[in-house]
Order: structure tokens, then C-alpha cells, then sequence
């Protein structure tokens, strides 16, 4: 797996080791992970997680939080870590930017998925001829 500047990465899951959200367990490039609301993580997610965060909960009323609500808490307190700034607001709703104009078909994020694909492909066969890796396409002989 590549982590493209994340530092490390968070599962959010009630079990052994787990610290509390609040504890603020985060470096500057933290990534997170909850698992689905009936059986939590997956042993595979769990496997690439570097350490776990749980959200504390009072009172005899429920077993766990909905994942939606558990990830909000995280993100939250990872904001409140990061020194992130709040929103400015606006009455009672907080200002939110320009919406963008839609440029991809409805259902269509970023890139058409079949030409990613060709482009993808194609770099991997160019790095296949590339074979001693300074992006050349040469085999590494010269004269």
C-alpha cells in the first residue's frame, strides 16, 4: 500500500491498545480507518493500522456509536489538534465556498475510469522497457 505523505494511520475501533480520541495520538499527516457498524475493522485493516483510537462513551445506554458519528468525532479532534481554523458563519450556518460547476457527466468523478485506465497501462509498459530506471526508456547501455 502506498501512503502518499500520510504518516500514520488510525483505526477507529474499540479494542485492546485503543486510546481515547481525546488523548490526541496524531502526527501532522494522520489517516483514518472505521470499520462497518456491525463487525468493526476487517483483520486486513486492522493489520495496516499503526495504532487505534476509541471514543469514550458514559452511561448504560448503548454499545458503540455509529461509525458516521465515531469518524466525525475523530476528525474533530484531529482538527482541534491540528490547529485547524473554524469556518467563518453567517447567522446560524457557517459560510461555505462557491459551488463548482459540474465539468464530468453525473455519477462521473474526476477522469473517465477507461482512460485512466489506458494511461495507466501505458506508463506501466513504458517503465517495463525502462530498464534501468532513469525514465528514459534506454536498457542502461552506453557508448
Amino acid at each position: 500500500m502506498e501512503r502518499q505523505g500520510v504518516t500514520k494511520i488510525l483505526g477507529v475501533e474499540i479494542c485492546d491498545g485503543a486510546v481515547p480520541i481525546e488523548t490526541h495520538p496524531f502526527d501532522r499527516c494522520t489517516a483514518f480507518i472505521a470499520g462497518n457498524e456491525g463487525d468493526g475493522l476487517t483483520a486486513q485493516q486492522k493489520a495496516i493500522c499503526d495504532g487505534f483510537v476509541y471514543v469514550r462513551q458514559h452511561g448504560p445506554g448503548t454499545a458503540s456509536l455509529n461509525v458516521a458519528v465515531a469518524s466525525a468525532l475523530c476528525m474533530h479532534h484531529f482538527a482541534l489538534w491540528a490547529g485547524y481554523e473554524e469556518r467563518a458563519r453567517e447567522g446560524e450556518k457557517y459560510v461555505v465556498g462557491e459551488r463548482r460547476i459540474r465539468v464530468n457527466k453525473r455519477g462521473v468523478v474526476g477522469e473517465d475510469p477507461d482512460e485512466v485506465r489506458r494511461r495507466r497501462a501505458a506508463a506501466r509498459e513504458a517503465a517495463a522497457r525502462d530498464v534501468d530506471g532513469d525514465g528514459d526508456g534506454s536498457v542502461g547501455i552506453e557508448f
